[in-house]
């Protein structure tokens, strides 16, 4: 394995990742001064409620927080090891849920859903509907829809929710695209927190044009690290990560719909878990 540059050489640490960043993203992206970036991270929703932290408070505060690691650290790269604003986290209600048609409704082998058509007046009030009818809410405004309606996402009844409410985990970065970035490629932490593809059961090498791009990274290291979030999609089911760039959204697109644009996007096993820098929107008052 290489031998890993200490936290000593935080200089050339810096310049390496600002090297390999351009490289990740096809070259140096243009700088524009107002803009800010932000990752979001879509967990596996198969079996994401109950969640003990998705209480009111908690998707109110905009303190960054860590969550439980299902994985007991073992995974080289857990999104675990992030903070998380939940109160800039995005929850997308699908759009049957929302109407109570298909599975869901009386006459659906799902049942009534867990909320009235006076919480779903209130969510249209606050969120945002997209073009296939789902409803997107930040957090901070679900939050107290919640706590109004009594609505609970923490007992064992929400696990029904299970596919029909998808979350998207903001990262807690600074708004710059460099912090977005370290925190995509897991360098946040430094060079002592790399992985090597040598420690891999399957993966030997990146995907092509990766391979062959990545060997300009002077940093053995971060090199070796970089390699494992390049792999093919067959090799990502298993370990690593998928590295899409901006050919489509990894996960699901509902980051579009709010206004962001895609910078860079990976996912990991069989696409059940993804992760998106993004542009965050312009506008006045976007997050």
């Amino acid at each position: 394995m290489p031998k890993t540059v200490t936290t000593t050489d935080l200089g050339g640490w810096d310049a390496a990742l600002v090297s390999a960043f351009e490289m990740l993203l096809g070259g140096q992206p243009a700088v524009e001064p107002a803009a800010r970036y932000g990752v979001y991270y879509a967990p596996f929703d198969e079996g994401l409620f109950p969640n003990h932290w998705a209480t009111p408070d908690a998707l109110t505060s905009r303190e960054p927080r860590q969550l439980p690691d299902p994985d007991d650290g073992e995974y080289p790269f857990s999104p675990w090891a992030w903070r998380f604003d939940l109160s800039e986290s995005l929850f997308c209600f699908d759009a049957e849920l929302v109407a109570g048609t298909g599975p869901w409704g009386e006459g659906g082998h799902k049942g009534p859903r867990l909320f009235d058509d006076v919480f779903v007046a209130d969510l249209r009030t606050v969120g945002s509907v997209n073009e296939d009818g789902e409803v997107l809410v930040h957090g901070a405004e679900l939050g107290p829809l919640l706590d109004r309606h009594g609505v609970e996402l923490t007992n064992e009844k929400s696990q029904e929710l299970n596919c029909w409410l998808t979350v998207l985990l903001r990262v807690t970065t600074d708004g710059t695209l460099t912090d977005a970035m370290r925190a995509a490629t897991f360098t946040e932490r430094g060079p002592e927190h790399l992985v090597s593809i040598s420690d891999m059961t399957y993966a030997r090498s990146a995907a092509e044009p990766w391979e062959e791009r990545l060997s300009a990274v002077t940093h053995l290291a971060l090199r070796d690290h970089l390699r494992m979030l390049c792999v093919t999609e067959d090799d990502a089911r298993s370990e690593g990560g998928f590295h899409v760039g901006t050919d489509y959204w990894p996960g699901p697109e509902a980051l579009e719909a709010v206004g962001c644009s895609l910078v860079a996007g990976w996912v990991f096993g069989e696409s059940e878990t993804s992760t998106a820098v993004v542009r965050l929107p312009d506008k006045p008052g976007a997050r």
